[in-house]
């Protein structure tokens, strides 16, 4: 599936995350059970009477989790958290609608993730018990996503999450500092040659596959064994300034590093292909498969038969939304226009006559349903149908 974050979530997490530590004064935090509670509880239908859908949802019901952080999903469940006058509540919601866990931190601990052990989906909470900023003693706990069964911690990290993936490091630190915990156990992980993790730059942990500044190289590791690798120097890539992309996600199949300015690469998350190497915007369509990016070329749609360079025009003020149902969501200021994906001409992707907010995919899944962001309103796309109403 996709699950895009777009790189314009990053922005939004980070005002939040200011904006909630920032009432919280550095206080020790309420005593509550941090622990998931089961749930098992099916939402109900949201009021969508004041938004414009886009069409590929409109048949869906849609339900609204309370979540006011951005979303990351693996497989059809989805996580994020609503926040309260003291804590977060985060919460796991799958596909049909369902609410199957939640669970309590503090409201400075907007630091989460999702990533892998093998084929299991894994939450990674953040917590602090001193400090509801959750920048003091931090730890770190990973759950089933499904079940919220506790997988293993709460172990000790040196600081808030900064990701993408289990990369923790105090604030303020340098990158160099950063600690990377192998989503199996927890545990801090090993480089690529199978040592230890000094002297090695750790930029992102991708659904376990992990990736490193060492040596002079960009080298993508898992399991201790390096799976693909390039040299920086070939790539004129200064190894000071190349970083994870603002908002970058962890589970749609390719990764986006920046380089400066905030244009850089993007690879092929499995074979370390580079799919593009001077990338504004990226996005997955979850379902055709393709990697959208969007660079000084202009628009490239990667799929199973190759590039194909898009007849679009993208000045620099046009950002890359969205991408799914061979769709493309483009937005310059305050107007929105959609394309299709395979020509690059205007599409409909909204009803002619609608009106109210206008609601974009955001996370979804290769089975077409998942977030809308409208607003600042987070709603999620089930596979439960709009009944027809019987009168008229």
């Amino acid at each position: 599936m996709r699950t895009r974050t777009l790189a314009g979530l990053a922005p939004v997490a980070a005002a939040l995350a200011l904006v909630l530590t920032g009432c919280s004064f550095g206080t020790a935090p309420e005593d509550f059970d941090r622990s998931p509670e089961t749930v098992g509880t099916d939402l109900k239908a949201a009021d969508t009477s004041d938004l414009q859908l886009p069409l590929i949802v409109e048949p869906l019901e849609l339900v609204e989790p309370g979540w006011d952080l951005p979303v990351q999903s693996a497989g059809p469940v989805f996580l994020s958290a609503g926040s309260g006058e003291e804590s977060l509540t985060y919460s796991a919601v799958n596909t049909k609608g369902r609410q199957l866990w939640r669970a309590e931190r503090p409201s400075g601990c907007t630091g989460f993730t999702v990533t892998a052990d093998g084929d299991t989906p894994l939450a990674v909470l953040t917590d602090s018990e001193s400090s509801t900023d959750c920048d003091e003693d931090v730890t770190a706990s990973a759950y089933d996503l499904e079940t919220g069964n506790k997988a293993w911690g709460q172990v000790d990290v040196p600081g808030p999450l900064r990701g993408p993936g289990t990369v923790f490091a105090a604030e303020d630190a340098p990158a160099n500092e950063a600690v990377v915990l192998d989503p199996a156990t927890g545990e801090p992980a090993e480089d690529a040659d199978g040592g230890g993790s000094g002297g090695v730059r750790h930029l992102g942990e991708y659904q376990g596959l992990i990736l490193d500044i060492t040596d002079g190289k960009l080298v993508a590791g898992e399991d201790g064994a390096t799976v693909w690798e390039h040299s920086l120097a070939d790539n004129d890539w200064d190894a000071e300034k190349l970083t994870a992309a603002a908002g970058a996600a962890t589970g749609e199949g390719f990764i986006r590093l920046d380089a400066g300015d905030g244009v850089g690469p993007v690879f092929d998350r499995d074979t370390g292909d580079l799919l593009d190497d001077d990338a504004r915007g990226v996005a997955g369509d979850a379902n055709t498969q393709a990697v959208v990016t969007l660079g000084k070329s202009g628009i490239t749609v990667i799929d199973e038969t190759g590039k194909n360079e898009l007849p679009v025009s993208v000045p620099q003020s046009v950002l890359l939304e969205a991408a799914a149902g061979g769709l493309l969501y483009l937005r310059e200021g305050g107007k929105l226009r959609v394309h299709n994906a395979t020509t690059g001409s205007l599409a409909r992707g909204y009803r002619a006559d609608g009106s109210g907010v206008v609601a974009i995919p955001d996370v979804i899944t290769t089975a077409g349903v998942g977030t809308l962001r409208a607003g600042d309103r987070t709603l999620l796309a089930t596979d439960r149908v709009v009944e027809e109403s019987g009168e008229g």
